[in-house]
């Protein structure tokens, strides 16, 4: 399996700053404005589809077209979430507890042939982030391994207290490592080498976007991200997230 590890592990992450080129309001009425027109067309399939009228391949293309109207709305929301990025607001956070807690929510965006289990270390330290951020990110990641797997399968969430895989300060620390793992498809190389760069879509229908916006939340952290992946044997990421403990100085 080959690795991709992202570059930043030291302090002072990105600053939420959008280029000068991607103004978020006019990103925002573009993407309200978008929405507006999508509503009455999905409101119109979904009528098709409630009335079950059709041969079996025009109900299929209703059902179809229904699914992409709403990736499209998926798709204008992490625009959004990559142009209006807010300055992270960290605290102590019990990252088990959070876990926990989300996990109802992260299963019912899965298929009922995906199952979803979690492996959660004891006596882990408070991690020092942005809960609302975490939680987009691991949304964002659960959602990739849903569709790299079309055929069900499991998707797993970790923790552990490591080393992470590089660093640029000078007295490395731990940190917690919240790992998803999914036995999907799996990325070739060249893939895997792009994972995570903008504009750049693991998917052959995808935006570019789910996986650009989870590194810049770990990386607005003091985090970081890292991927191994093989085609055939699916994928773990794993975010870095800064750990509170008795030799740190949060």
């Amino acid at each position: 399996m080959r690795e991709y590890t992202s570059s930043q592990f030291s302090r002072g992450g990105p600053d939420g700053s959008v280029p000068p080129y991607m103004d978020p309001c006019l990103l925002s009425s573009i993407v309200h404005d978008f929405n507006n027109l999508l509503t009455p067309v999905v409101i119109a399939l979904e009528d098709l589809q409630r009335r079950r009228a059709g041969t079996s391949r025009e109900l299929g293309k209703i059902d179809a077209a229904i699914y992409y109207a709403f990736r499209a709305k998926v798709v204008a929301r992490q625009l959004l979430e990559f142009a209006n990025a807010r300055p992270p607001r960290p605290e102590p956070t019990d990252i088990r507890q959070l876990l926990e807690q989300f996990e109802v929510v992260l299963a019912n965006v899965l298929a009922p042939d995906i199952r979803l289990t979690l492996h959660l270390a004891g006596n882990l330290p408070l991690a020092f982030i942005d809960r609302e951020l975490v939680e987009r990110a691991l949304l964002n990641l659960v959602l990739n391994a849903r569709d790299a797997m079309p055929a069900g399968g499991e998707i797993s969430l970790a923790t552990a207290l490591e080393f992470p895989p590089t660093s640029k300060a000078t007295r490395p620390q731990r940190m917690i490592r919240l790992s998803v793992c999914d036995s999907g498809v799996g990325m070739d190389d060249r893939t895997l080498k792009m994972a995570g760069q903008k504009n750049f879509s693991t998917k052959a229908n995808g935006s570019g976007l789910g996986l650009a916006v989870v590194r810049r939340i770990v990386e607005s952290l003091s985090g970081g991200l890292s991927i191994i992946s093989a085609l055939g044997h699916g994928t773990t990421i794993d975010l870095w997230l800064p750990a509170i403990s008795a030799d740190s100085s949060k």
